[in-house]
């Protein structure tokens, strides 16, 4: 007979259920909200569905920049990472082929990334201790940073080092070495923790020869996984990836994005360490506690603790962020480690330090939590807005040529025809933009130019959603198949004041400010037709009404409107041939003893027919 489920064991799968629901919902809502991007969950969903469907080996096209000329399988992710356990995810995606089914896959492998967290605590004998550390795990913003980031293999590297860790530790030989290659499959850096994790065997082990071999042998696994990876990259990507941005005042092989050149130059040349270190030291510094914090530091009570340093001592070499941050996927390199470690050193503890040392790791991860849970500081809602651009992506073909913003590709990244960069020699059927995004002007990919550079070759405007979504169809000359008006009131808070003053919401000019520049105001504005409506009001002697004085002016694009004492209200229609900024001033009159208010000031369009 089954023995029943402890107590401990439902607390932990019941943590386990409220992740997996609370994350895959989360990661969802950012996909459904066009937060997530072309780098990396499009990389992977493109990469899957070119091998299932196109019979291309796991091709992407968001790496084409960076790929100088393709190796002998063409352009394929496997031209800039060695990740061979991929390949597992083909039979999960082919079930259901959309970017949503790796966010959903990515959680539940994270997730259960608790059970040997548990398990190794009931093979110490602390079944309850066993279980707080998985719940702790489950809580550990960073994990949640790993999770709410796309869709990585470095993401997936954290639960296969749990298991492995853990079938190491209970000697489990037959499922261990199965576990370990597909861990250091995951992703090149893979081998490199995974090494300190054999030489940790080997220090715990010294004296028993029969376990040290497996120390020996994780090793030298790691090592034989490491080469082949490198050797595979300079076979299917011999000129290496054109990522290199140097740093200020060093040579160029110090790249800010990371590479093993790195860890060679270093070594040829320690002197430089302390140096590149300490670019963005603050920073450095506190990612160093964002990943100890939770743990209280007990982690380093145990020398399991050592395949957690080979991340954070290798990316602070670098002076990229990224690589140092707390809601990105890099953390996965050390979590495991850590967590195992201070679940070991808290177990060999009196049972009443233990439940100090419990409470205290309590309290470390909730400050931790409250300070950087992407659940806390990023949070989306799901509008009107993005069921219309979702309802008007469905009418561009699937198999079209396409070239779309980084935060709204992965809907496309089932189409092999799907780019994010455009190349001299690509000539897309559509572009697509979303211009109130900051991914929009991003200098890697900027969509500002893309349009403007479409529009002065003949393409038109196809869709338009206010600033929320711009689609250009080449060659098209029709009117908008899907068309919706912004309005945008200007108000105080928009504008720059110069010689003016806001007064009850409403931008005011007294008599007490001088004459000339009242007020400056940028918009910038897709391409189309628009409305600028002007409502405004003024106080002073009634006689002025007989003069018609003019109370101020507006300059727009070279048009000016008058605000006269007889009217409330000015209108002018103007056109933005290109995507771009329109720069309004309003120059106020001398008028005796009078005050000019502008009640409202909208910009309408652009207009739909």
């Amino acid at each position: 007979m089954r023995r029943p489920v402890s107590a401990s064991g439902l607390v932990v799968y019941l943590g386990i259920a409220v992740y997996i629901v609370l994350m895959s919902y989360y990661t969802l809502l950012k996909y459904l909200t066009f937060h997530t991007h072309a780098a990396d969950l499009g990389v992977f969903a493109q990469a899957l569905a070119s091998t299932l469907y196109y019979h291309r080996l796991l091709y992407e096209s968001v790496d084409v920049a960076i790929i100088p000329r393709p190796g002998p399988i063409g352009y394929s992710f496997l031209d800039v990472h060695f990740s061979p356990t991929l390949f597992l995810f083909l039979p999960i995606y082919a079930v259901y082929p959309s970017p949503a089914t790796l966010l959903v896959a990515q959680t539940i492998l994270i997730a259960l990334g608790a059970l040997p967290i548990y398990w190794l605590g009931k093979y110490l004998g602390r079944d309850w201790l066993g279980a707080f550390f998985a719940i702790i795990y489950l809580v550990n913003p960073l994990v949640q940073g790993v999770n709410s980031f796309d869709f990585h293999m470095e993401a997936i590297f954290m639960p296969l080092a749990l298991y492995s860790t853990y079938f190491l530790i209970t000697r489990r030989w037959r499922i261990y070495y199965p576990m370990l290659l597909l861990t250091l499959g995951t992703i090149e850096f893979a081998p490199i923790p995974m090494t300190l994790l054999g030489l940790y065997y080997v220090i715990i082990n010294a004296r028993r020869r029969r376990e040290l071999i497996h120390g020996v042998l994780t090793i030298a696994i790691s090592m034989v996984v490491l080469l082949i990876a490198l050797w595979m990259k300079t076979v299917l990507n011999p000129l290496g990836p054109t990522t290199a941005s140097p740093l200020s005042g060093l040579p160029e092989q110090y790249a800010s994005s990371f590479s093993f050149g790195i860890l060679i130059s270093v070594i040829k040349d320690p002197l430089l360490i302390p140096r590149l270190y300490s670019m963005h030291g603050t920073e450095k510094f506190l990612y160093f506690l964002e990943l100890y914090a939770p743990t209280a530091f007990t982690s380093f009570l145990d020398p399991l603790v050592l395949p957690s340093l080979t991340w954070p001592l290798a990316s602070f070499l670098t002076n990229d962020v990224i690589y140092y941050s707390p809601f990105f996927q890099y953390s996965s390199f050390s979590i495991p480690f850590i967590i195992l470690s201070s679940l070991i050193a808290v177990s060999k503890t009196h049972t009443e330090q233990q439940r100090r040392l419990m409470a205290l790791i309590l309290i470390s991860t909730l400050i931790v939590l409250l300070g950087v849970s992407p659940l806390i500081h990023f949070q989306y809602q799901l509008t009107r807005v993005d069921y219309e651009i979702w309802n008007a992506l469905r009418l561009i073909p699937s198999n079209a040529t396409v070239l779309v913003q980084n935060n709204l590709y992965p809907p496309f990244s089932n189409n092999i025809n799907a780019y994010t960069q455009w190349y001299p020699w690509l000539r897309p059927e559509y572009i697509v933009a979303q211009p109130n995004s900051p991914w929009f002007t991003w200098w890697g990919t900027p969509y500002n130019e893309y349009v403007n550079a479409a529009l002065m070759e003949g393409y038109g405007v196809y869709m338009v959603l206010g600033n929320s979504l711009l689609v250009l169809r080449a060659n098209y000359t029709g009117k908008p198949v899907i068309c919706e008006p912004v309005a945008l009131n200007i108000t105080p808070s928009t504008v720059s004041l110069i010689n003016g003053q806001a007064i009850n919401g409403k931008i005011a000019h007294t008599s007490n400010e001088p004459p000339g520049t009242w007020f400056m105001v940028n918009v910038t504005l897709p391409p189309g037709q628009y409305d600028i409506v002007i409502q405004y009001s003024w106080v002073g002697p009634e006689y002025l009404r007989l003069l018609n004085i003019t109370l101020a002016y507006i300059k727009v694009n070279g048009y000016t409107i008058d605000l006269t004492i007889d009217n409330n209200e000015s209108l002018i229609t103007i056109y933005n041939k290109y995507y771009g900024s329109i720069a309004i001033t309003v120059y106020a009159n001398y008028v005796v003893n009078t005050t000019i208010y502008i009640e409202r000031f909208i910009i309408n369009g652009p207009v739909c027919n």
